[in-house]
C-alpha cells in the first residue's frame, strides 16, 4: 500500500503546483494539522480548520510555494522535502528554506499532516525509508 501512499501525496502537490487547492478528497475529515517546529506552531483538527491555518499562513507571504524535491516512502508515512520560496508581505524579505512534511495516510486517506522547518526532526517522525 505504501506506493500508493506516495501516489497519493504527489498528486495532491501536482494539484497544488497548478493552484488547486479544492481537491479534498484526499483528506479524511478528521485530519490532524500540525506546524511542529513552524513559528507559530500549531495542531488542529478537520478539513476546515487545516485550511483555515493554512490561509492564515500563507497571508503573510506574497507569491509563497513549496516545491516538492524528494518523495521518501516510509509505509504509512510519506516524507516529502520541500523548498519553499516567498517574501514577507510587511517587510519584504525573501524567505527561501528546505522544510520537510510527513503525511500519514491511512485506508487511502491523509489522517495527519505535520510541517516541520527541521528536515532531520521531519525524518525521524517519518520512520525509515522502505
Amino acid at each position: 500500500m505504501s506506493h500508493e501512499n506516495v501516489e497519493l501525496v504527489r498528486r495532491v502537490y501536482e494539484g497544488w503546483a497548478r493552484g488547486d487547492f479544492s481537491d479534498t478528497g484526499a483528506y479524511d475529515p478528521d485530519i490532524e494539522f500540525q506546524m511542529v517546529d513552524w513559528p507559530h506552531q500549531t495542531r488542529v483538527s478537520g478539513i476546515q480548520q487545516m485550511s483555515d491555518t493554512w490561509r492564515a499562513t500563507l497571508s503573510a507571504f506574497h507569491d509563497f510555494r513549496a516545491v516538492p524535491v524528494e518523495y521518501l516512502d516510509c509505509g504509512s508515512n510519506v516524507l516529502v522535502i520541500n523548498q519553499i520560496e516567498g517574501s514577507g508581505k510587511e517587510s519584504g524579505a525573501p524567505v527561501s528554506a528546505e522544510t520537510a512534511t510527513v503525511w500519514t495516510v491511512e485506508n487511502g486517506r491523509v489522517v495527519r499532516l505535520a510541517l516541520y522547518w527541521d528536515t532531520d526532526r521531519a525524518r525521524e517522525a517519518a520512520g525509515p525509508a522502505v
